[in-house]
Order: C-alpha cells, then sequence, then structure tokens
C-alpha cells in the first residue's frame, strides 16, 4: 500500500498534466460552443446589414434623380419665367390704336374701324383683342400684317377674313373688306411658377 501511495506520489506530475489537459479541453469545447453560437447571430445580422446597405443605395439614387429633376423644373420654369418677362407690363390702347392708325394711314387703306375688347387672363398671360374692319388691296392689307408681325410689341392675328368687295373685279388692285382680330397681350403679374419645391435651397451633394 505504501508503494502504491509512494507510486502515486512519484507520478503526481503526470496526474496534474493530465487534469490540466482536461480542463483545456473542456474550456476549449465551451469556446468552440459558444463561437457556434455567435456565428449563428452573426448571420442574420450580416443578412440585415446586406439589406440595410440595398437600401441605402436605393435611396441614394432615389435622391439623385429627384435633384436632377429639380434641376430640369427649375430650367423650365425659367424660362417660362424668361418668357413672360418679353411681354410689357400694361395694355396701353392708346399706344395701340395710335400704331394701328398710322400704319393704315400710310398704306392707304381706306374705312378703318378699330374696336378695343375685353381683357381675358390666360396662364402665363393677358390678352386684349382689338377688331379691325377696313377696306384695301390685297397687297396693302399683307404689307400692314406684316409691319404688325414685325413690331416691337407682340401681337397675334387671330382671325382674318378677307372679301372681295366686288366680284366682278379683276387685277391686283381689286378692293377687298378684311375683317381681322388682332391681340396685344401683356405678362399675368399674378402667375408665378409652381416649382413644387424650395428653389432657394441648394442641390444635395452626394
Amino acid at each position: 500500500m505504501k508503494d502504491l501511495v509512494n507510486k502515486i506520489i512519484g507520478n503526481i506530475h503526470y496526474v496534474i498534466l493530465l487534469y490540466g489537459l482536461y480542463g483545456l479541453w473542456i474550456s476549449f469545447d465551451e469556446h468552440s460552443i459558444r463561437m457556434e453560437g455567435l456565428e449563428g447571430q452573426f448571420a442574420p445580422v450580416e443578412a440585415e446589414i446586406v439589406n440595410n446597405k440595398k437600401k441605402v443605395k436605393e435611396i441614394q439614387e432615389f435622391v439623385k434623380k429627384t435633384e436632377e429633376s429639380k434641376i430640369r423644373v427649375e430650367e423650365v420654369a425659367k424660362n417660362i419665367e424668361s418668357a413672360q418677362k418679353q411681354l410689357p407690363a400694361e395694355i396701353n390702347d392708346n399706344q395701340i390704336l395710335t400704331f394701328f392708325n398710322q400704319e393704315i394711314s400710310s398704306l392707304n387703306i381706306k374705312d378703318p374701324q378699330i374696336t378695343p375688347g375685353t381683357e381675358a387672363t390666360s396662364t402665363y398671360f393677358i390678352s386684349k383683342p382689338y377688331s379691325i374692319k377696313a377696306k384695301g388691296t390685297f397687297l396693302q392689307l399683307l404689307i400692314f400684317l406684316e409691319r404688325v408681325g414685325n413690331s416691337s410689341r407682340i401681337y397675334n392675328v387671330k382671325s382674318l377674313k378677307l372679301v372681295n368687295q366686288d366680284p366682278s373685279q379683276r387685277g391686283r388692285f381689286q378692293m377687298i373688306n378684311a375683317d381681322a382680330v388682332i391681340e396685344a397681350f401683356r405678362f399675368n403679374p399674378e402667375f408665378r411658377v409652381d416649382r413644387e419645391f424650395d428653389a432657394s435651397q441648394p442641390p444635395l451633394t452626394q
């Protein structure tokens, strides 16, 4: 018995080593189990990260397209506003009637009757018709309309009716009854381009 005890004591270092190895194996096994658990938790987290990255990219693309659309809308709005500013601020009957009468008189067009109409409001502008009735040759009337078209003010021939005064008359000097409606314009001070966003805000940078 004494020899057995002495033998065990003599080999105690082996026992301690085996015990240490056993403890190390237990710790390693527990660590492996924890790592497997963590890896199982990482998988859905990584999937969520990938999904969130995709959503961020989609949002960035949306923001980019939105900013591009804002730029295009702003360009169109400025073009409309620029065109609107080419129209005068008012329609002065005296000035317009004087212009028509001077051109008619210089062309020797006969029996002019000019009647101002009532203003009509459109989206971008306000128009006013002038009914003009007169007698002249086709060439006289053509030159009159050409001068109206070349005027510094913008006019529009809304309607034009030409009737031969004497059907039996022939030649380029035959008299024609003209009945026209010519519109004058001014810009609409109430009109504003609805951009549907704050134009004062600078574009977002990517």
